[in-house]
Parts: structure tokens; C-alpha cells; sequence
């Protein structure tokens, strides 16, 4: 039993020896607050900076890569398009119908400063021009119309793989021999018309850039350069040095910043701690040309440094006051201390005469946790099924889209026959039965199963390729599967479907990041030991030997801005739980392996 009246006779001089510490050590602590302050916020400052450049930089290059690509499916779709084709098959006589698609898609893209087709001797057949960004388009007259075989776009398009976009630097407009004023910064995609094997020339679209240049340097937190590949200014924050090469300035970036021209060409992301800056590569395919530049933005340094010098201030100042107060409540009597002693030993009977209780509350937990990554895993389910609905649906959209137009226009022209109305209408309705087809595979795809089935792994694995075939196909990647051993398992179809459908999205995922040349994903199936096995495997380089032992931790990811990190949490939960198996990975000279065991059946 605790001794109250010999504790009340030492309580004074406890008061005291407490009191006098307690001055002293805060006395010591306050001369080191101020480093320790500024050090840890500066460090936090940097891995802030990082993280929010990473992500800025990340946003735009995908909208670099879609305005590339949105381009390229453009001028490709006018080069294929009937009405061009009949054109020129018809010996490019009957211009009403080409001036009026042409002037359509003018029409319909106020961005677009001139469209054109030359022939394949560089004459220019059909020419449309716009003077600024929204204006009127204004058809070229055929006596004003000019031969641009002497010009350097003509002979790159010549040089051309018959399916392949071509696409110019971005460079100033040009008018008699003189750039422009106001400047006009223009990108010209050019795509080969062919009527059947012949070559007939091409379609070439000029756009202006300005405001796609604007989107992909403007920041509220970052100063941005925009530079070409050896380190000449674009876009500068200061803009009178914007385009200055082509101004007759041969300023440049490594004349003004600490950036090696080494860095700039060797088109690699680069994070530069000690200069503070990050250099973000722009690149579609094969065309590799420019950069972004990321610093500091000096009124947000300047704010920084100020706002941490207020609660560097603010808490020296607080712990002064607060001293001597709390030092006196903390050497309060020792009759405290043990009244205090005994409302723990209270609670802490308390909590042991609960135990049961608490245990089941923790269970309860444990369950909604699970039901919290079952949701999420669904989630994150329904966004990869419309990202894939979305590659399935691309090509017949931009189908019917062309379809349309051509009724409207050949309708508006007086010209639409019956004959080519049931042909329209007979196209259209293939299109639209491959969308529905196409809804009806993921639908019985992600429908839960209400029941265990007996069911073949390899029609499985094909049922999956299904939904994600498409996405897997415009990234390039071959898919390699190798049936040793054809079998089935017992359980539920589409949830064993949907493990497969996690490691191979995650493997596609892996290559794109990577940019690995000759991309592929090997399934192979066989049987060993009285197990059934499933093995994915890619080349992209495996995983990290620091995280192989926590890729199936649940919430774990190496995808800060994009990772759920339950994916292959729910793919091992449903292995080993609703097929009694295994779900295991390890590594391999060329990439991750996984592999899916599960116990041999009778069929």
C-alpha cells in the first residue's frame, strides 16, 4: 500500500528538484528547436517539392501523349475517308464533295490552321487556311494553289511507312520568307493517301499551338520552361526570350540554370536535389524533341522561408511562457500521482473483466477492414473495365462518327442513294452489334458467380483476354499462351478470371512504365506434383527485392499516384481461401513470375 503520509512530506522538495529540472531542460531544448526546426522542413520542403513536380510533370506529359494521339487518329481517318478516296479514283474532277468535308472538319476544329491534300507530285489539290485561332476558314482558289515538292515536309512524308503519322517540330509560321507577327507556333501531322496499293499523295494539317502550348507550361506552383532537345527556349518565364532561336537569340537554358546538356539529351525524368529543379521528357513514339523544365517559383520560396520563420518564432516563444507553469502543475503532490495510479488499476480491471467484449469489437473491425478492400477492390475493378471498354469502343465510335458524316454529307449533296443508304445503315449496324457484343463479354465477365462450377482454365484464361485484349494490344505487348497441360479446377469462374485479369493488368502496367522494347506476357499452364499450375510471367525487369515480400500486404504499392495496393491482396485472398491454392511470385532474369497452384480435381 502506497504511503500518503510519507509521500506529502516529500512532496515539497519533489516540487522543487522537479521544478528546477524542468527549467533546466527546457532551457537546453530551446537552443536546438531552431535547427532541428528548419532542418526537418526543409527536408520535408524537398520530398514535397518532389512529390508535387512528379505528379504536375506526369499529368502533362499524358496530355501530351493524347494530343499526339488524337492527331494521329485525325488525319489518318481523312486519309481512309470514301470521299477523299472517291475523289481522286474519279480523276479529281468533282470538287463539291471534297470542299465540303474538308470544310466541315474545319469548321469543327477552330485550332486548326490549314488543311490541305497534295497530290504525289507535291501539288497542292484541296487547300483550306484559317489567319487566327476561331476565325472563318477560306478555301484556296485551284489557280492559287502551289507545288510543294521543294518543301521539307513533302520529302519527310515521301520517306513515310504507308500507315505511319508523321509529325514536324513545332516551329513559327512563315509568311514570305518571314515568321510571322504576332508570332504563331504551328505542328503539321501528315498521314499517305493510298487508293489501293498506290501512293496518291497525303493529307496535312497545320495547328496552331499557342494554347496547347499554354496548357503545358502554365502553373500555379511551378516555374516551367519549355526547351528542344538541345536546350534552346520554347517558352520562358520571362517572354521576351520565348522561341529564341528562331529570333535570331541563341540563348540557352545551360547558359542560364545549372543543367548539363548531357541531362537534356539523354531524354530521361531527372530530379536535381541540389539545383532544385526537375526535367520532364515529351515524347510520342519516335519523335523526341522537346522538354520540361521545372524550378521553384520564387514568390512561393520567398513564402516558404517566411512562414517557417513565423513558427520557428512562435514556438520558442510559446515554450518560454508555458515553462514555468507546467513545471509547477507536473510537480503537483505525490497523493496525486497515486490517485492517479489507482483510477489505472481501476481500468485496467476493468478492461480485463471486458476482455471478451473487446475482442469481439476487434473482430467486428477486422470485418468491416475486409469489407472496406472488398469495396475498394471492386472499385478499382469498374475503373479498369471502363478503361477497357473505352479500347474496345474507340474504333467503331470513330466508325459510325464517319458513317454519319458522309450520309449527311452525300444527303445534303442530294447524292445519297438507296444503294448506299443500306450500305451505311448495314455498316453502322456492324459496328454497333460488336459494341453490344462487346458490353455483353464484360458483362458476364465481372457478373459474380452464385454457385461453384467445375471449369476449363485455358477457356478462363481466354475469356479474360477478352476484356483486357485490347488495351494489352495498343500498348504493343504480344501475349505468349502455352498449354502444356489443358485442366480444370472447381470454384468460382469469374473470381479465378479476375486473379488473372490482376496480375496481367499489373504486368501491363509494368511494361508500359518501363518503356520495355519487345513487351511480352507468357501464361503457361501444366500440371506437377498433383498440383495444378498457372504461371504468368513478363519482361519488365521484376520487383524490387525490397518490396517482393510485400507485394500481397494489403494497401501496399509502388503506384503512389495511381496504386490501390489491393489487387493482388484480394487475387492471393481468393486463391488460398476459395480454391484452397497458392499465390506466389518471384523473380527471373527478365521480369516478375507468379504463379497460381491449385490442387488437382476429377473430372
Amino acid at each position: 500500500m502506497i504511503d500518503l503520509v510519507s509521500l506529502k512530506r516529500e512532496s515539497r522538495k519533489f516540487k522543487i528538484t522537479l521544478l528546477l529540472s524542468y527549467i533546466l531542460f527546457a532551457t537546453l531544448i530551446l537552443g536546438g528547436i531552431y535547427l532541428l526546426h528548419v532542418k526537418y522542413s526543409a527536408s520535408e520542403y524537398i520530398k514535397n517539392f518532389e512529390e508535387e513536380v512528379r505528379t504536375e510533370a506526369s499529368y502533362k506529359q499524358n496530355f501530351y501523349n493524347e494530343f499526339y494521339k488524337k492527331k494521329a487518329v485525325t488525319v489518318t481517318a481523312i486519309s481512309k475517308n470514301e470521299i477523299l478516296l472517291d475523289f481522286i479514283k474519279n480523276g479529281k474532277n468533282d470538287y463539291k464533295n471534297i470542299h465540303s468535308i474538308f470544310k466541315t472538319l474545319m469548321q469543327s476544329n477552330s485550332n486548326y490552321m490549314q488543311l490541305r491534300y497534295i497530290d504525289k507530285n507535291g501539288q497542292e489539290i484541296v487547300r483550306l487556311d484559317r489567319k487566327d485561332i476561331g476565325n472563318e476558314p477560306i478555301l484556296i482558289k485551284k489557280e492559287n494553289l502551289q507545288n510543294k515538292s521543294a518543301r521539307y515536309y513533302y520529302k519527310a512524308c515521301r520517306e513515310i511507312a504507308k500507315d505511319e503519322v508523321w509529325f514536324s517540330k513545332i516551329d513559327l509560321n512563315i509568311e514570305h520568307n518571314t515568321i510571322e507577327k504576332p508570332i504563331k507556333p504551328v505542328l503539321r501531322v501528315a498521314h499517305k493517301v493510298h487508293v489501293g496499293s498506290s501512293f496518291e499523295g497525303f493529307v496535312i494539317i497545320n495547328i496552331f499551338m499557342k494554347p496547347y502550348l499554354k496548357t503545358l507550361t502554365e502553373s500555379s506552383v511551378f516555374d516551367v520552361y519549355l526547351i528542344d532537345s538541345n536546350g534552346y527556349f520554347l517558352i520562358h518565364k520571362n517572354k521576351s526570350e520565348n522561341w529564341a532561336k528562331y529570333l535570331g537569340n541563341s540563348h540557352n537554358i545551360t547558359n542560364e540554370f545549372k543543367i548539363t546538356k548531357n541531362s537534356i539529351q539523354k531524354s530521361i525524368k531527372e530530379f536535381n536535389v541540389e539545383n532544385r529543379f526537375f526535367l520532364q521528357p515529351l515524347s510520342y513514339k519516335n519523335y523526341d524533341d522537346y522538354r520540361l523544365v521545372y524550378f521553384e517559383n520564387a514568390t512561393k520560396i520567398a513564402k516558404t522561408r517566411s512562414l517557417v520563420k513565423e513558427r520557428v518564432l512562435f514556438t520558442i516563444l510559446y515554450a518560454i511562457l508555458i515553462a514555468i507553469p507546467f513545471a509547477y502543475i507536473a510537480s503537483s503532490p505525490a497523493k496525486k500521482i497515486y490517485l492517479s495510479l489507482y483510477t489505472k488499476s481501476n481500468y485496467i480491471t476493468e478492461l480485463a473483466n471486458n476482455l471478451e467484449k473487446r475482442v469481439e469489437e476487434e473482430i467486428e473491425k477486422n470485418r468491416i477492414k475486409d469489407r472496406i478492400l472488398e469495396n475498394q477492390a471492386k472499385l478499382a475493378a469498374l475503373g479498369e473495365m471502363i478503361g477497357n471498354i473505352a479500347h474496345q469502343w474507340r474504333h467503331p465510335i470513330t466508325r459510325v462518327s464517319l458513317i454519319l458524316q458522309n450520309m449527311k454529307t452525300f444527303k445534303s449533296l442530294g447524292k445519297l442513294s438507296d444503294e448506299q443508304f443500306d450500305r451505311y445503315i448495314k455498316s453502322t449496324l456492324e459496328q454497333m452489334d460488336y459494341m453490344s457484343q462487346t458490353i455483353d463479354d464484360f458483362k458476364n465477365f465481372y457478373k459474380p458467380d452464385s454457385k461453384i462450377s467445375t471449369f476449363n482454365v485455358k477457356q478462363s484464361i481466354k475469356d479474360t483476354y477478352k476484356i483486357i485484349g485490347a488495351s494489352i494490344k495498343h500498348e504493343g505487348i504480344k501475349i505468349v499462351i502455352d498449354v502444356k497441360d489443358d485442366f480444370f479446377i472447381k470454384g468460382y469462374k469469374n473470381q479465378f478470371s479476375q486473379v488473372i485479369l490482376n496480375i496481367m493488368h499489373n504486368a501491363r502496367e509494368a511494361l508500359e512504365e518501363k518503356g520495355i522494347k519487345s513487351p511480352f506476357i507468357k501464361i503457361k499452364l501444366f500440371s506437377e506434383n498433383e498440383i495444378n499450375k498457372v504461371t504468368i510471367e513478363d519482361n519488365a525487369g521484376g520487383i524490387k527485392i525490397d518490396n517482393i515480400d510485400k507485394v500481397f500486404d494489403a494497401y501496399f504499392t509502388t503506384k503512389l499516384k495511381s496504386g490501390t495496393g489491393i489487387g493482388l491482396y484480394m487475387s492471393r485472398v481468393i486463391v488460398v481461401e476459395n480454391f484452397q491454392g497458392n499465390l506466389h511470385v518471384k523473380n527471373t532474369p527478365q521480369g516478375a513470375l507468379f504463379t497460381i497452384e491449385v490442387p488437382m480435381i476429377k473430372v
